[in-house]
């Protein structure tokens, strides 16, 4: 894939070769290589994470106290109000801990050994959660989606399948998206589709030359040309 002339290279050789796309970068990888936005909150996400996971103990443990809680009144006209906190807080500690565990960094896979286009996410450890696995072959149209109103931040889309599911990849400045836009409906393309095109193609050709000359050869020449 032909890069663009703003991309910076990385320096030190045992670093992972990085190449800044404006707020943007991507990591080469021995299977193609991954997109993700610099928004300057990497330092906050390990923190943003790990509270997450403490307030999603305390939900727990305020559900627990609840019930469990010396002197706990269980009134018959209370135990509708604890009934729904429980089911409030449960699912509270339940979707802080599903999201500290997830982790609060997305990135953008483009594996061009399997072709697929992988959106996952990362927590502090970088263990990887896969979000959504989308074919080469399953991809409509890559597009830049700029705001119904102007100044606001434009997406960059992807559209697959056979409803037409869209996909946002990533949001920013559109210079920094159009830029990319270019480099990944380069890479996006089905090259094996696109390469069986011209040998169908050139087949029928080839066959239509065939039947053509045979009928050729058992046409009677025009009088005046025998």
């Amino acid at each position: 894939m032909k890069l663009s002339s703003k991309l910076h290279h990385d320096t030190d050789a045992h670093a992972p070769k990085l190449q800044d796309k404006g707020t943007i970068f991507r990591r080469e990888t021995a299977w193609g290589y991954s997109l993700s936005q610099q928004d300057g909150l990497c330092a906050m996400r390990p923190r943003a994470e790990l509270g997450l996971r403490v307030l999603s103990f305390l939900a727990f443990l305020v559900m627990a106290a609840l019930w469990l809680w010396p002197g706990a009144s269980f009134a018959f006209g209370l135990l509708g109000i604890k009934l729904g906190l429980t089911v409030f807080l449960g699912v509270m500690g339940l979707t802080l801990g599903y999201m500290a565990e997830r982790g609060l960094r997305r990135e953008v896979q483009v594996d061009l050994q399997r072709n697929q286009l992988r959106v996952v996410w990362l927590n502090r450890r970088d263990e990887t959660r896969l979000h959504t696995v989308i074919g080469f072959d399953e991809i409509g149209s890559v597009f830049v989606r700029r705001g119904p109103v102007p100044g606001r931040t434009t997406h960059l889309d992807v559209r697959f399948g056979t409803q037409g599911e869209v996909e946002t990849l990533f949001e920013g400045r559109e210079e920094v998206l159009r830029e990319l836009w270019y480099d990944l409906n380069s890479d996006l393309r089905d090259e094996a589709s696109v390469s069986e095109v011209p040998v169908m193609a050139a087949k029928a050709i080839e066959g239509r030359r065939r039947s053509l000359s045979r009928k050729a050869a058992i046409k009677a020449l025009p009088r005046a040309l025998r």
